[in-house]
């Protein structure tokens, strides 16, 4: 089906381009939608465009991710936010309003992410059909005398301010996450080895990481070059072909880091598994096989225990899921599990492989294990934050020519004192210059131009 749709949106470019060659031609994606192989699609797309519809309850780091995927979609290029709603949706279960600022946070964080431009769905509300109480910028109401247009008019005046300062900036990552759309579909049409694995869900907790730690972070396909990076993170990557492998291979055999989990490696592109012991294709590369996988009903769990020493880690987690029984052919243990029959068996190696490291995690841990996995293989590349971490402060960063664009997003309902890099900045929103130190009120934006 994703075949289908992407011949029948050729041939309506196609027809476009034949009259109009120097039109860009685009069509609107939806993030991380399971049904249509966004890369492929994206070869064919002049700029990618998507819609931006999250629920009150998503994690803004979900959101931004989805963001990073769409920029990932044509390597780093900026893309444009099709639609995005004022306040609330029409559709979702529960269609709670947009709180007071979050329509203006959200849009930044587009921006923040890669994108060069916002638009809205949808302009007046419409008196009848499907989508007569989706929310727009003039309600049935008439007129602009309302919260949300309020928050409309702010946002218009400050783009205003911003002009063309940041179009065409990019963001510099050395790290990126593999997202592969034919993974995702075998991995989860497959029957085993749980119901509750979901290929989306597992790229988010690595995804978070990286959010929390203030890393930026590339969405990729495994046929991307992966020797601009030096962190290259691909969870359950169940589904590979040999042209992927031999491109893993060659990043790790050149330097680089390598990090994989559980149900990885298993099958060839024809879904057929790998003989000769898991995690096939990546058991030279990892020093390792799988003799047994280990499905955990939801109530149960078992414990990670840190046999190394990690300056970023405890000595001991939570684990769940999915717990593989394994054992090295030359990768270091550096945690075991910590009960039921496999107690003491590895839970987490890392082998070297010509100059670089490959990292099995053979469980889902909770979220601080692999925050603090993520963080130490990013010192050991020299890899840091863009400014110290603070729990629901979004910082990011774009970069054009020798100026770099730093935006600070405070989601809490109260604010954030924030220590700043050496040198002067003016704040593109309300013109002052601030150095040293700033305070980042409740649901507010800094955009830094560093002078």
């Amino acid at each position: 089906m994703s075949e289908s749709l992407l011949d029948c949106y050729r041939n309506e470019a196609d027809i476009i381009k034949r009259y109009f060659p120097e039109v860009p031609v685009t069509t609107n994606f939806m993030g991380t939608f399971k049904l249509l192989d966004y890369f492929k699609w994206g070869k064919y797309l002049d700029v990618i465009s998507w819609n931006n519809y999250p629920t009150n309850k998503d994690q803004t780091s979900n959101i931004a991710m989805r963001h990073d995927l769409m920029r990932g979609l044509k390597g780093g290029k900026s893309f444009v936010l099709m639609e995005q709603t004022p306040n609330q949706q029409n559709w979702q279960p529960y269609n709670a309003l947009k709180r007071p600022g979050m329509m203006r946070l959200l849009s930044y964080q587009t921006i923040s992410h890669g994108g060069d431009a916002i638009l809205f769905f949808q302009w007046r509300q419409p008196r009848g059909a499907c989508e007569k109480f989706h929310a727009a910028m003039i309600p049935h109401a008439g007129h602009e005398n309302t919260r949300i247009s309020r928050e409309l008019i702010k946002l218009g005046e400050e783009l205003i301010k911003l002009g063309d300062k940041i179009i065409d900036s990019h963001i510099i990552s050395r790290a990126a996450i593999i997202f592969d759309w034919p993974n995702w579909w075998a991995m989860e049409y497959s029957s085993g080895p749980s119901i509750d694995l979901e290929y989306a869900d597992q790229i988010a907790k690595y995804y978070k990481a990286f959010y929390d730690l203030n890393i930026a972070v590339d969405m990729i396909s495994p046929y991307d070059d992966l020797l601009k990076y030096d962190v290259v993170v691909a969870p359950v990557f169940y589904m590979v072909e040999e042209g992927t492998v031999k491109n893993i291979e060659k990043f790790i055999y050149s330097g680089g880091t390598f990090i994989t989990t559980f149900f990885s490696g298993v099958v060839d592109e024809n879904d057929l598994v790998i003989l000769g012991g898991y995690p096939g294709a990546f058991r030279k590369i990892l020093g390792l096989w799988v003799e047994e996988t280990d499905a955990l009903y939801p109530d149960a769990s078992n414990k990670i225990i840190m046999k190394d020493k990690f300056a970023e880690l405890k000595k001991e987690y939570d684990c769940r899921l999915i717990c593989d029984v394994m054992h090295t052919e030359g990768a270091k243990t550096i945690a075991v599990f910590g009960k039921d029959y496999y107690k003491g068996y590895p839970a987490v190696t890392e082998n070297i492989y010509g100059k670089g490291k490959a990292v099995y995690i053979a469980t889902e841990p909770e979220d601080a294990f692999v925050k603090g996995l993520v963080s130490h293989y990013c010192n050991e590349k020299r890899i840091y934050p863009i400014l110290k971490p603070r729990e629901g402060l979004e910082v990011t960063q774009r970069v054009k020519n020798d100026k770099a664009f730093t935006f600070l997003i405070n989601y809490n309902s109260k604010k954030v004192n924030v220590k700043l890099p050496e040198g002067k900045f003016k704040s593109l929103l309300d013109g002052k210059i601030v150095s040293d130190k700033l305070i980042v009120p409740s649901k507010e934006v800094y955009i830094l131009e560093n002078l």
